[in-house]
């Protein structure tokens, strides 16, 4: 019963005749909505998952060209209407979403959080948000289930489809003769655009409009077959319908995340939704599955459902600091279903239902809510997620949550020529003085080098150069960290050259390590061996330029330091019984853990020390681990240590950095440390 009048509501809603409405479209929706929820509640059920978004997309094209194709043909069409609706089908449950993430994301996160929540309200607020997320991917990026915001991604590729799509259709549309072919056209730019993007670069590929262009231009395609009542007969119509939905499910279950897609992976799953939409309601499928009553009830609030159900995921990911029990991601996803529909039947249906002056007044009205909470946006995000509300129960001062906060003093030049600088990821200089040190490595090299920056005299000169494995003075190099490599020696011996060379490379860059507990797994003797040979060459080669080589130990490899902010986020006594964040349990490990689990890297280094009576081997683990108390913390003097992945913070850079200087001075023809 309630099923139908759903269905009956929806109808009148959307203005839509019953007998134009197809329940089985609704029903192809609640499986969409439902993989994507499994997919982000428990991955390993459905890995391919994430597909429902293209199956969204294939639907969401079918209906909007259905509709504006039958306007085009009576002579109807108006953009200003078409806009209207959109605003009446978006805006309501949208806005309701990005103010409480906004409330509860007063409450439960840090200032860095907030402020990115802050960007990422006003993203999703203009409907760019995949733009923003785009422009955010990369080795910095925060953990993806911690920003509760971002499957609005897929609501910005959307939104931005129905910009150009009815402008598109409409000019098409004076060209009518030729209207399929230059459908087809579209489809195929697009794709062959997201086949070659996603090899090339994998975030444009995955987030933006033209890669996903022509998932929604295939559901087009489909109405402008139907509207022209090119239709399948009934012998045809099984077929297509039992191939449409085993198309589906082999994108649910077969695909994983690590795959490229879109691409052409995204094909069967796109393929399968259009073909179960063509079949109709005359196929089997489509009539007695698809349109069965639990299945409609779903997809009619499946708007909302997707809305609801990643935030309260991602929430709940950032206050137990690691992904939750079992138990909690199935209470979360019967709590999303529960506000989607209160949602669907308290705010949509009343403004979608409405019409006249009262629907003009409340699409006013939603459009100014639209724009505040996009200035709200921006004003988290420039007010530093304002860093003045109350943390003092916390375990840890997060404005120490930072790295590279003083990266704009530095200069973007290495000794690298600038026709060759762009091939690094780091090419960093204190100042533009002949640099007398020169850190080389990854990522970690570049944490080390802001704190010698910081630290170091006036006239001392730095440079960074970095990612590379190890600097090796081959001229014949050909392949690109090859060159890389070659370059960074160079850059290192040159006249006037640096007088020490400091080698910083993450331990997960010399050995596997287990995701869980940072420590080296699996077989480690031949990349002991590997790494002996390869060390002990560059070494040498540089001691025979007359450099002092330093060679930097690696930090622990604890959690991600935001899942460790832990304590009471609020002061109201009601609530922060609730709304306390706990600590990720590897936070912090006992120090005998740390050495034990890097046995054969610690090996490694003892061995290079030995072989090389000059070589500096600099070991901070002293400074990051009260080894007195057998304890490796992510805090220490309630400050912390560490600031995104594996990487040291600013705080702990500083400790490292004086030191290091101090112990570079010792017998060294350079006075490195500040006075």
């Amino acid at each position: 019963m309630m099923a139908n009048s759903f269905v009956s509501t929806h109808c009148q809603s959307a203005h839509i005749a019953a007998s134009e409405y197809r329940p089985d479209i609704d029903g192809l929706r609640a499986i969409a909505v439902l993989a994507v929820i499994v997919f982000h509640a428990f991955p390993t059920l459905a890995p391919g998952g994430f597909v429902g978004v293209d199956v969204f997309f294939v639907i969401s094209g079918y209906l909007i060209s259905k509709h504006i194709l039958f306007q085009l043909e009576t002579g109807i069409f108006s953009l200003k209407s078409f806009y209207e609706r959109r605003i009446k089908r978006i805006f309501p449950a949208l806005t309701l979403i990005l103010v409480v993430c906004a409330l509860f994301g007063w409450i439960i996160l840090t200032p860095e959080e907030y402020k990115a929540l802050g960007k990422h309200i006003a993203g999703g607020a203009s409907f760019v948000a995949n733009i923003v997320y785009w422009k955010e991917a990369g080795y910095f990026d925060a953990a993806a289930d911690t920003k509760p915001l971002l499957h609005l991604w897929s609501l910005g590729v959307e939104e931005q489809f129905y910009i150009f799509w009815p402008l598109m259709l409409a000019l098409f549309w004076k060209f009518r003769r030729h209207m399929g072919r230059l459908i087809a056209a579209v489809i195929a730019v697009s794709f062959f655009y997201s086949v070659w993007q996603v090899y090339r670069d994998i975030s444009p590929a995955y987030y933006s409009l033209l890669s996903r262009f022509w998932e929604q231009a295939i559901g087009a395609a489909v109405a402008y077959a139907v509207v022209h009542q090119q239709t399948l007969s009934d012998k045809f119509r099984p077929i297509a319908a039992w191939a449409g939905l085993a198309l589906v499910l082999i994108g649910v279950f077969a695909l994983k995340s690590g795959h490229p897609f879109p691409g052409v992976l995204a094909l069967p799953p796109v393929a399968g939704a259009a073909l179960l939409i063509y079949a109709g309601m005359g196929a089997g499928i489509n009539r007695r599955i698809l349109a069965c009553r639990p299945l409609v009830w779903i997809g009619l609030i499946s708007y909302p459902l997707y809305l609801w159900h990643w935030p309260l995921l991602s929430f709940a990911r950032i206050m137990e600091s690691q992904t939750p029990s079992a138990e909690i991601r199935i209470g979360l996803m019967l709590l999303a279903v529960l506000l989607s529909w209160l949602t669907y039947r308290w705010v949509e249906l009343p403004i979608r239902t409405a019409s006249g002056q009262t629907a003009k007044k409340r699409i006013i009205i939603l459009a100014i809510i639209m724009l505040l909470i996009f200035i709200a946006g921006i004003a988290i995000r420039k007010l530093d997620g304002f860093k003045s509300r109350h943390y003092s129960m916390l375990n840890g001062d997060v404005s120490t949550l930072v790295l590279g906060q003083d990266r704009h003093l530095r200069q973007n030049n290495c000794g690298i020529p600038e026709v060759q600088k762009n091939i690094f990821q780091f090419c960093l200089s204190k100042n533009d003085k002949p640099a007398k040190i020169a850190i080389l490595g990854d990522s970690k090299a570049e944490a080390l080098f802001y704190g010698l920056a910081r630290e170091s005299s006036p006239e001392m000169a730095l440079s960074m150069i970095g990612s590379i494995a190890l600097p090796k003075n081959n001229e014949a190099a050909a392949d690109r960290e090859g060159i890389k490599s070659h370059l960074a020696y160079l850059a290192a011996t040159q006249k006037p050259s640096p007088e020490i060379v400091i080698i910083a490379i993450a331990l997960r860059g010399l050995f596997p390590i287990n995701p869980d507990t940072g420590f080296i797994e699996g077989k480690h003797e031949e990349k002991v061996d590997h790494w002996r040979k390869e060390f002990s060459q560059t070494i040498q080669t540089l001691e025979n330029e007359g450099k002092r080589v330093v060679i930097l130990i690696d930090n622990p490899t604890l959690p991600d330091p935001r899942s460790c902010v832990a304590g009471k986020m609020t002061t109201i006594p009601v609530l922060k019984q609730f709304l306390r964040r706990k600590p990720n349990p590897r936070c912090t490990i006992t120090h005998a853990e740390q050495l034990a689990g890097t046995a054969p890297y610690l090996r490694l280094m003892d061995e290079l020390a030995r072989r090389h009576p000059k070589l500096m081997v600099y070991d901070p683990i002293p400074l990051l681990c009260d080894t007195a108390r057998n304890n490796c913390s992510i805090t220490r003097d309630g400050k912390f240590l560490y600031s995104y992945s594996d990487h040291i913070s600013d705080y702990a850079n500083s400790l490292i950095a004086k030191d290091l200087l101090t112990a570079l001075e010792k017998n060294a023809k350079v006075s490195p440390a500040k006075e």
